[in-house]
């Protein structure tokens, strides 16, 4: 099969880093010797680059050049006029970009206009889950459901993120499937934390954990309160739900939420009798009324929610 001698790939990060392996595996399954030479586009001086592109190679048959960074570079136009050239036999040229490349820069146009780019756009939140599932296959590494969603958020769905913590994860995991409390305590978080944590830890009535969730974020207090009464609403609309023994699927388009958090919601809602969420929920509203009126301080208020709420469970497991 015949590879152009030039290639540039943009887009998601690490949608493009397979793009590239999977070039430089090609080129190498035709000349096993073919040496592969990286730069960053904006340290590269041009003229000096061309000339050593165009020389024969001393220790090689053939020789793969990666540029990266290809939009960053100081002045395009030399790069625009070096990838209208013909490259020697056994030479191949390798472009990818930041990921805040546009079609507009230069190079990304003028290599379209050769048909020698590969645009690569980052994957649609319902295709994340799948793709961090393959890449944890190709560790060797299994996760469950929430786990796996667990890992999609702590890394903020970069992808390029979530390789490196599968790597992480397969060493100290070994053959153990990996769990959401593996994810949480050896997973770097790379977006900013959300208060959406903190929810699903008091959804699951766990004390401790719903402190130290509640412990990392930075918001306020008042914001948290209502959005700790918006979700154990739902959690009591589920379990309602669940009595009458609607179907998930069912569940999702009542409440206008996917599938995956129908699944988490049901999970939470299932540690809570009807009348346990409704009395949560009657709590939860009263004490953001106090708050709003001015009768109640809002952190006050939102510690007494949580512990309400993570107490009632504990009862619960010894009536």
């Amino acid at each position: 099969m015949d590879l152009p001698a030039i290639l540039l790939f943009y887009g998601d990060p690490y949608r493009c880093e397979r793009a590239l392996a999977e070039r430089d595996q090609a080129i190498r399954a035709g000349d096993p010797t073919v040496e592969r030479q990286a730069r960053f586009a904006d340290e590269v001086d041009v003229a000096s680059f061309d000339m050593e592109i165009q020389s024969a190679p001393l220790f090689s048959l053939g020789r793969h050049f990666v540029v990266r960074d290809a939009d960053r570079a100081r002045k395009p136009k030399p790069w625009v006029e070096l990838t209208a050239r013909e490259l020697p036999v056994g030479t191949f040229l390798t472009f990818l970009t930041t990921p805040d490349a546009k079609s507009s820069h230069p190079l990304v146009k003028s290599c379209a206009a050769r048909g020698t780019v590969v645009n690569l756009p980052a994957l649609p939140a319902s295709s994340l889950a799948q793709a961090a599932r393959g890449i944890l296959g190709e560790s060797g590494l299994r996760a469950s459901p929430q786990a796996l969603e667990d890992l999609v958020t702590r890394t903020a769905g970069d992808l390029v993120a979530l390789a490196s913590e599968a790597r992480k994860l397969r060493a100290f995991a070994g053959k153990e499937d990996i769990t959401s409390a593996m994810v949480e305590s050896l997973a770097f978080p790379g977006a900013e934390p959300t208060a959406y944590p903190f929810f699903d830890r008091l959804g699951e009535r766990d004390l401790r954990a719903a402190l130290r969730a509640l412990n990392d974020l930075r918001d306020d207090a008042g914001r948290l309160l209502a959005g700790a009464v918006r979700h154990i609403a739902r959690l009591a609309a589920v379990r309602a739900l669940l009595d009458k023994r609607i179907p998930q699927a069912t569940i999702a388009d009542l409440l206008t939420v996917p599938d995956w958090l129908v699944r988490r919601l049901t999970a939470q809602a299932k540690r809570f009798r009807l009348d346990e969420a409704a009395a949560a929920l009657d709590l939860g509203v009263r004490l953001d009324t106090e708050v709003k009126s001015g009768g109640r301080l809002a952190q006050d208020a939102l510690l007494e929610l949580v512990f309400a709420v993570t107490s009632a469970a504990a009862a619960s497991a010894r009536g």
